[in-house]
């Protein structure tokens, strides 16, 4: 089951469960995913978190099927893929959910929520080889598969070119600033790839 979006040059921030575009401080335009005519969205609230994108999310049901949404690309471009999870107890269950995300038909990793408050992180770059590519989830082992945002953005020249990018994909394990006189994280618009780098002492 899918939901095909088309975004303007490469760039996409899907508030999933969202109704509304809006603009966050940061000058990123959200748009929502109700286009979307399965799954069920909703809202959640959580303590210290007020950026709208995570106070909606979509989750769908715990059965067999793949739930999709499917993003237009540029055939042999780069692009780096964000999605991001925040429980917020949204079905009152107290359940961690735990479920497959993945690219098409290759997995990506196994999403474990361990903290219904704590915002969970998946990033992947790719070099796309079709004119689509679907970000799928799948296989819950408990609770309920969501998912909060599905951020795309595209990659100028040979940034991350590497000689197994026709097989694999590069996942983000992390990006640290090292020697930063502060703690902020740096995001939009110093980098312009849209990359979160965490500050280390």
């Amino acid at each position: 089951m899918f939901l095909v979006v088309d975004q303007a040059a490469g760039f996409v921030s899907l508030d999933c469960g969202g109704k509304d575009n809006f603009t966050d401080e940061l000058g990123l335009v959200w748009t929502p995913d109700s286009q979307i005519i399965y799954g069920e969205a909703t809202n959640i609230s959580v303590a210290n978190e007020t950026r709208k994108q995570y106070m909606t999310l979509r989750y769908f049901p715990a059965d067999s099927r793949k739930y999709c949404y499917t993003l237009e690309v540029t055939s042999r471009t780069r692009y780096l893929v964000r999605a991001t999870f925040l429980y917020g107890n949204f079905d009152n269950n107290n359940v961690y959910p735990k479920f497959d995300i993945s690219l098409g038909a290759t997995h990506w990793a196994t999403i474990v929520i361990s903290d219904a408050y704590t915002i969970e992180v998946e990033e992947l770059i790719f070099l796309a080889t079709n004119p689509t590519i679907c970000v799928c989830l799948s296989n819950a082992t408990t609770g309920l598969p969501f998912i909060s945002t599905l951020e795309l953005r595209k990659f100028n020249g040979s940034i991350y070119l590497t000689q197994f990018e026709n097989q694999f994909f590069l996942s983000v394990s992390a990006r640290i600033n090292f020697g930063a006189d502060n703690e902020d994280p740096i995001r939009y618009a110093p980098d312009f790839q849209i990359r979160d780098v965490t500050v280390t002492g």
